[in-house]
């Protein structure tokens, strides 16, 4: 009787984790506005094999990509030329890549609907991706990752972070580029969220 209480609490314990570290990444929106303590570059190690090494934006500017050290779903790099792969987007069959909007960021403005981007990946595979949509949101605490927003593409509808992360990164088969937007004084005033599809 004591044994099968003893699992009893165990799987109780279990599924309360997963509940709490679900709602935690889904509510989670890096900010790429600001340069924070650990956005220094890091190489952490081989990349699996699916992950992207260069991304090629339109033709018109190509960069390196980088993964994020484990466990640090904010990292965000540092460096002009680079630009970060969101570890979380990929728990959702989606990817997702982060850069700052004073770096590599700044140049995400030049795509349009119907750009094409390619991703190359470690294994030498390359896949071509259309820009379907372009959102602009304002974020009601400019420097907090789990902030709610304002969908300023549509009348300003205050959106959480939770219903962000899945309209962006829980879409499957997405490949989503990120960074902030910025106002005034403020470079994470909002979020740009540039989202493609597989090519045809």
């Amino acid at each position: 009787m004591a044994a099968m209480k003893s699992i009893t609490k165990i799987i109780v314990s279990a599924v309360i984790l997963t509940v709490v570290f679900s709602s935690t990444v889904l509510s989670f929106v890096p900010v790429t506005g600001v340069a924070s303590l650990d956005s220094t570059s890091v190489q952490t190690g081989i990349p699996s094999a699916s992950a992207a090494t260069q991304i090629d934006l339109a033709g018109a500017f190509i960069y390196d990509v980088i993964q994020q050290p484990k466990g640090n779903a904010g990292f965000v790099s540092a460096e002009t030329d680079k630009l970060t792969q969101f570890s979380l987007a990929s728990k959702f069959g989606s990817q997702g890549f982060l850069a700052h909007n004073y770096l590599a960021g700044a140049t995400f403005r030049h795509l349009v609907v119907g750009s094409q981007i390619t991703v190359t990946y470690a294994d030498g595979q390359r896949m071509t991706y259309e820009v379907q949509a372009i959102r602009h949101l304002q974020a009601i605490n400019p420097t907090s990752p789990t902030t709610s927003f304002l969908d300023l593409d549509n009348n300003n509808i205050k959106l959480t972070a939770k219903q962000v992360f899945m309209q962006t990164y829980g879409v499957r088969e997405n490949l989503v580029l990120q960074t902030c937007i910025a106002k005034d004084k403020e470079l994470s005033w909002g979020r740009l969220f540039i989202i493609a599809t597989p090519a045809e």
